[in-house]
């Protein structure tokens, strides 16, 4: 333990001294003219002369189904000159018209598509048409091709990468062996340490188990929560690094489904461990809506770290979205699975054998599915009174589809959440507010619960196949199947588009087919995982299994201690700063995280 405790001191320091001095390095001096994914786009009027002004429209060609916005006005006579700002990651379509000055109508003049880059600077000319064809003649031209905005990626990846062979380094020099600090053979009654114990706070020595860990179960959840954390605190203010403006998928709108998904998973084992234990219903009935009251409390104290007003807290949240997921599948599980083993089949036939972790849980399928045929009725088919929009709509509203129904973000989803919290209780900064100008919706809303419950009732089935088959190649071709199944599904579902499918995937509204595809993936990874760390060992987890074992503290830490020195602290704003610095700020808490493991303390809720 002592060498133990000398490799993880320095390691841990060489891992803040080095990301510290990177920081240090890459802090600039001065702020730059333009801002994150900016560029600079000047409108130059040469020998054209329409008497009157030139209005200059603009839309992102990720805006489906949008109009144009009127970014800038210049006048139609030789010599005149606009700037105005473009943002960067996607191409923006230009389209000039020609506005008289004694006439309210619109004369189209021209039209230009600009793939934009960060920091770039470009110029429209506007001449006369020579072609006949047009009304102008727009010319296109790249003064300044500005700046890779990709790069700081690269240089994440190579101080990652640095990290790791230094650690690995350290090891060799010490020759000591690793497994003594990162071993999780623990007791238990900690088998999903944020997911079902009993006891608050557990320390002391780990007892000897015959039955070792199934650690990649600790590294799935402790890899979505680490990803969950980075992206909160910024991802870098890149846009993958962040959830989709409506329809889509991004790396942000990953991590949160998955760990409802495990949450699933651990389930079968925390029910497996009590009945071994004897435990009866009753106990156990008692310890799930505690839990979940302590997950829904917890959850709103998160909501107010961003004021105190109650009459403007918002109700819906995170561990909200748990506590309720949360408490129907374990009472589920508990009513028509508790006490399920592997002998009461044993007189059955064989092709029921193969079957039998489906077949003997129909009861709680049919409440799965009926919940899910619920959310699907309820989003396409009910009819509601708000601001005139039509039945089924699950749009984002705003300028999408020309404005048509510029109040209806979310459909019926938004309706429920106003009618159950009111404005007032709900989240009022929606991800489609830049791109789609809409007033948003609750990403965590009411409704969303019910497709959330589906999405842990499918995590509760991964942990079925691994309690109830023993043999690995039963336990990865079971994963692999489910996984194809549902990713087929769910390609069914959205016709292999972002926005012209039957139900395309949507985080806002965690629609069938978003939590459906997120399944598909997660047993998927689940697999991944469980190969590379519990069959061949060729990695031990770490650090990932560290905050995984102490998942609610540390996600309570980072959401309300997060603007904290020395959590983070402010830098210069470009995609290379604050990527670093986020990167800090999630390190923090993975050190944390392995501290926690290192001197046996465990909270759970």
């Amino acid at each position: 333990m002592a060498v133990s405790s000398r490799i993880l001191s320095l390691g841990t320091a060489s891992y803040v001294v080095l990301t510290l001095s990177i920081l240090l390095l890459i802090l600039p001096t001065g702020q730059a003219s333009l801002g994150i994914d900016q560029s600079i786009l000047e409108i130059s009027v040469t020998d054209y002369n329409g008497h009157g002004n030139i209005s200059v429209l603009a839309r992102n060609t990720d805006c489906w189904k949008c109009k144009f916005i009127e970014i800038g006005v210049v006048p139609a006579e030789p010599g005149a000159q606009q700037n105005l700002t473009l943002y960067a990651n996607h191409s923006t379509i230009v389209k000039l018209s020609l506005i008289p000055e004694d006439d309210n109508s619109s004369e189209f003049l021209c039209r230009q598509e600009i793939d934009v880059t960060e920091h770039a600077y470009y110029q429209l000319m506007v001449s006369s048409s020579t072609s006949g064809e047009a009304n102008a003649s727009c010319e296109l031209i790249t003064i300044d091709e500005g700046k890779d905005g990709y790069m700081p990626i690269l240089y994440m990846f190579l101080c990652l990468t640095g990290l790791a062979l230094l650690w690995i380094l350290i090891k060799l020099v010490l020759r000591c062996n690793y497994c003594r600090f990162s071993d999780s053979s623990v007791n238990d009654a900690l088998v999903q340490s944020d997911l079902g114990s009993t006891h608050s706070v557990s320390t002391g020595n780990r007892p000897e188990t015959k039955k070792s860990r199934i650690k990649s179960l600790d590294a799935f959840r402790g890899l979505s929560l680490t990803i969950m954390i980075f992206v909160n605190y910024g991802g870098g203010k890149y846009w993958f690094f962040a959830h989709s403006a409506w329809n889509g998928l991004t790396v942000a709108d990953l991590v949160f489904p998955w760990f409802v998904f495990i949450m699933g998973t651990a389930l079968a084992f925390v029910f497996s461990l009590h009945h071994r234990k004897g435990k009866s219903k009753m106990q156990l009935c008692i310890q799930i809506i505690i839990r979940c009251i302590k997950l829904f409390v917890l959850g709103l104290m998160v909501n107010s770290t961003s004021g105190n007003d109650l009459s403007k807290l918002r109700i819906p949240g995170v561990l909200q979205r748990f506590s309720l997921t949360y408490l129907v599948v374990a009472l589920t599980e508990l009513t028509f699975s508790y006490g399920y083993t592997k002998q009461v089949l044993s007189e059955e036939p064989r092709w029921y054998h193969s079957l039998r972790d489906v077949i003997y849980f129909w009861p709680s399928w049919l409440i799965a599915l009926t919940l899910l045929a619920l959310h699907t009725i309820v989003t396409l088919a009910i009819p509601y009174d708000m601001n005139g929009c039509p039945t089924g709509y699950i749009g984002p509203g705003g300028i999408s589809e020309e404005g048509k129904h510029f109040n209806c973000t979310g459909g019926i989803a938004k309706y429920i959440d106003l009618k159950v919290f009111t404005q007032n209780h709900i989240y009022q900064y929606g991800t489609c507010k830049k791109l789609y100008q809409c007033s948003g919706t609750d990403p965590e809303g009411l409704l969303g619960t019910l497709t959330s419950i589906f999405l842990c009732f499918l995590g509760v089935q991964a942990g079925r196949i691994l309690v109830t088959y023993t043999s690995v190649k039963a336990r990865i071709t079971r994963w692999i199947t489910w996984a194809v199944v549902l990713g087929a599904i769910a390609l069914l579902l959205t016709c292999a588009s972002q926005n012209e499918g039957w139900i395309p995937l949507n985080k806002n509204l965690w629609s069938a087919s978003f939590v459906i595809a997120l399944a598909a993936m997660a047993y998927f990874l689940l697999c991944f995982l469980y190969v590379v760390i519990d069959v061949k060992e060729y990695w031990t987890g770490a650090p990932f299994i560290y905050p995984g074992m102490n998942s609610i503290f540390i996600y309570m830490g980072s959401e309300t201690l997060g603007n904290l020195v020395p959590v983070s602290f402010l830098v210069s704003n470009t995609h290379l700063t604050q990527l670093f610095m986020n990167l800090w700020s999630t390190t923090f808490w993975v050190l944390v995280a392995a501290y926690m493991h290192y001197k046996n303390i465990f909270i759970n809720v």
